[in-house]
């Protein structure tokens, strides 16, 4: 049997806190950021009277009867911004090389490759690449 000692407990003990407390602190960003709008809107009605008294654009203008409704959406167009992309870099398309030949033939010229040196009234014929190239070892 293994004798449990007080060293391997304090070992467990700490590795499952700190799956713990990572998990948690996961799930609290998970969740600010998918209820981002209903925070700010929740934020807005618990403070509603501070935001209409000092942070309103128009309260200086008692006839518009805002009463922060302007704070609020600026701060909602503010929280939709980083949904968008920032710049068209990312946007932009970009090339993979697949293929990469290294000894590729230096001595190439476009005439040596011209269609005279093939016979082009041959058929190509699907069956005689695949024996071509699949067949039995050699005995």
């Amino acid at each position: 049997m293994t004798e449990i000692t007080f060293k391997n407990f304090l070992i467990c003990t700490f590795t499952i806190a700190m799956k713990l407390i990572s998990v948690t602190i996961l799930l609290i960003c998970l969740t600010a950021a998918t209820f981002s709008k209903s925070i700010l809107i929740a934020c807005y009605d618990l403070n509603e009277n501070y935001v209409a008294s000092e942070l309103c654009v128009n309260k200086n203008n008692p006839a518009s009867h805002c009463n922060g409704h302007c704070y609020l959406s600026h701060q909602l167009n503010n929280d939709e911004k980083p949904n968008t992309p920032i710049n068209n870099a990312s946007k932009e398309k970009f090339e993979i090389q697949l293929f990469f030949i290294e000894n590729a033939d230096k001595h190439f010229t476009p005439s040596a490759f011209t269609a005279a040196h093939y016979n082009t009234t041959q058929e190509f014929c699907l069956q005689q690449v695949i024996n071509s190239c699949f067949h039995p070892p050699a005995a």
